[in-house]
């Protein structure tokens, strides 16, 4: 008999998530992509949307021998690095919170995995409440941008009011290079799907839901953002896009990546807030950090170690 199949027919799998365990069946998928953490009182759920290739000539401050040789130590057998794509589902009281909403129908097979991982969980987009935007890039929107529309009808979205004025500035666009120009129309077409549930933020620290604040991490996008959750005494950073490749920018946190707005802000910001994480001790999240997605960052050398968050039994 097939695994996934006993799995399904047999009580191990509700007993399994009732211990934490994220294990809905996916079909011929397997077991569904996304982890559970308690910090503190509040649940934070990683969702993968799936995974994007990054290849050497994505990135600045690197070559490509030495790219190879990360990826190697890193023990990727491939050309270019996979890195994944989250998203964060917080659960704080009866808030549900959506960080971020996946690539939706936009890019590539390998992405656009949220809508399934979410049903297959039991989460209903109608029922999310609140979604934030860390920045306006598609990879991060695109799941918000489809034929049938927004499927979170009842949220409102949460994003820095610099990226609004940036992505939806004619100027800009009209100044940007031809490959990007539809970035901006992309943006567009997610704030338009909120309407007038649009409630944007500054720089400074905002809170958005009791114990959820943002912290302005600026580079990547002008209003790039990233959330901290303090629940309990537990900390979480949930801190976006922060690290791309993490093969690469863990060892080499100076290498910078074709989408940064502002490479040298983006590569000043990396490094402060990577610190910060590493001497807090501080638990921390990326959008583009394989599952589980979250962990912990210790300084060695010119970079950084990362030590992937136990699972936790109980």
């Amino acid at each position: 008999m097939d695994r996934r199949v006993f799995l399904a027919g047999t009580g191990i799998t509700s007993g399994l998530a009732a211990l934490g365990w994220n294990v809905a069946p996916l079909g011929a998928e397997g077991l569904v992509a996304a982890r559970r953490y308690q910090v503190g009182s509040a649940t934070v759920h990683v969702l993968s949307d799936g995974f994007i290739s990054i290849g050497p000539e994505m990135l600045s401050g690197v070559t490509p021998e030495e790219f190879a040789t990360l990826l190697d130590n890193a023990h990727i057998a491939t050309d270019a690095h996979p890195s994944a794509v989250n998203a964060f589902l917080v659960e704080i009281g009866d808030r549900k919170i959506l960080v971020d909403a996946g690539t939706g129908e936009i890019f590539g097979p390998t992405l656009g995995k949220l809508p399934s991982v979410m049903n297959a969980l039991g989460f209903d987009p109608a029922a999310i409440d609140t979604v934030v935007f860390t920045h306006l890039h598609g990879d991060h929107i695109g799941g918000t941008v489809s034929q049938a529309g927004n499927p979170y009808l009842n949220a409102t979205l949460r994003v820095a009011s610099a990226d609004i004025d940036f992505w939806t500035s004619e100027e800009i666009q009209a100044q940007a290079p031809d490959a990007f120009k539809a970035a901006f129309d992309l943006a567009r077409s997610a704030l338009d799907g909120f309407g007038e549930r649009i409630e944007p933020f500054g720089a400074e620290e905002t809170a958005i839901a009791p114990g959820l604040s943002t912290m302005a991490l600026p580079g990547h996008t002008v209003g790039h953002t990233g959330l901290m959750l303090e629940s309990d005494g537990d900390v979480l950073l949930i801190a976006a896009d922060i690290i791309h490749v993490p093969a690469v920018q863990l060892a080499m946190p100076a290498v910078t990546i074709g989408f940064d707005t502002d490479q040298d802000l983006a590569r000043e910001t990396r490094v402060k807030t990577m610190d910060m994480v590493a001497a807090d001790r501080i638990m921390m999240g990326g959008s583009h950090i394989s599952l589980p997605g979250l962990g912990y960052l210790e300084t060695a050398g010119d970079g950084y170690r990362w030590t992937a968050a136990r699972h936790q039994y109980g």
